[in-house]
């Protein structure tokens, strides 16, 4: 009973460390105050990434892990930290996380562990992603020849969109369907030749960069093959 009384005040102190905010932890049972923090941690935010650096913590060589811990921002209720990761090498001072949403806020902050003892919550660290690229702009969708259909769209100005993904529907369908991919940020035409004679087409794009992160979608454009 004195033990399970230690671990329940232990776990209502790490809660009120943070306040306003819950954190998850499968692994972690007990807080460990000698253990070292992670303070000072720096930020590099993109759409779908956000990559962080601290000081470094080799020397705490009884050191087993550096646990991530997120929250995506909620209003009007509390946070709930989840950890994410364990970085399982104490010689480590970087970390990337690309699992995350574009134009979203996010919370995280790290702790170090020793088997089961995991430290104090280091600094709360909030980001907020950067918003998708903007739509390109489709500005025709022309019947040029018996079932041929060209399109042509205003490259996007964003310098790391690396190709356009072409998505069509039919009339009588109910979602998008994947068409082609066309490479080159610059390169602003597409040329269709399997359209079938009797059909209503309907033609969208995207900008998509290295990392495959895609654009919002372009206005829709139709097409009557006749």
């Amino acid at each position: 009973m004195i033990i399970l009384r230690k671990m329940k005040l232990k776990t209502v102190l790490k809660i009120l460390l943070l306040s306003s905010f819950i954190v998850t932890s499968a692994n972690a049972f007990f807080t460990d105050y000698s253990l070292p923090k992670v303070v000072g941690v720096k930020t590099v935010i993109d759409r779908n990434s956000v990559g962080f650096e601290w000081k470094s913590l080799a020397r705490y060589k009884n050191i087993n892990s550096i646990n991530v811990y997120r929250a995506e921002a909620k209003k009007g209720i509390k946070q709930v930290y989840v950890k994410i990761d364990a970085i399982t090498n104490r010689f480590a001072t970087h970390y990337v996380d690309k699992k995350i949403k574009p134009n979203t806020k996010y919370f995280y902050t790290f702790t170090t562990a020793v088997g089961l003892s995991e430290s104090m919550y280091g600094d709360i660290v909030p980001i907020k992603t950067m918003p998708p690229y903007k739509s390109v702009k489709l500005v025709e969708a022309k019947l040029v020849d018996v079932g041929v259909v060209k399109l042509l769209w205003v490259p996007s100005s964003e310098p790391t969109v690396t190709e356009y993904i072409i998505q069509r529907r039919k009339k009588s369908d109910k979602r998008w369907f994947y068409l082609a991919t066309v490479k080159g940020r610059l390169y602003p035409e597409y040329i269709d030749f399997t359209p079938e004679r009797g059909n209503k087409y309907f033609y969208r794009v995207f900008a998509r960069d290295a990392n495959e992160f895609l654009s919002k979608a372009s206005n829709v454009l139709s097409v009557e093959v006749r």
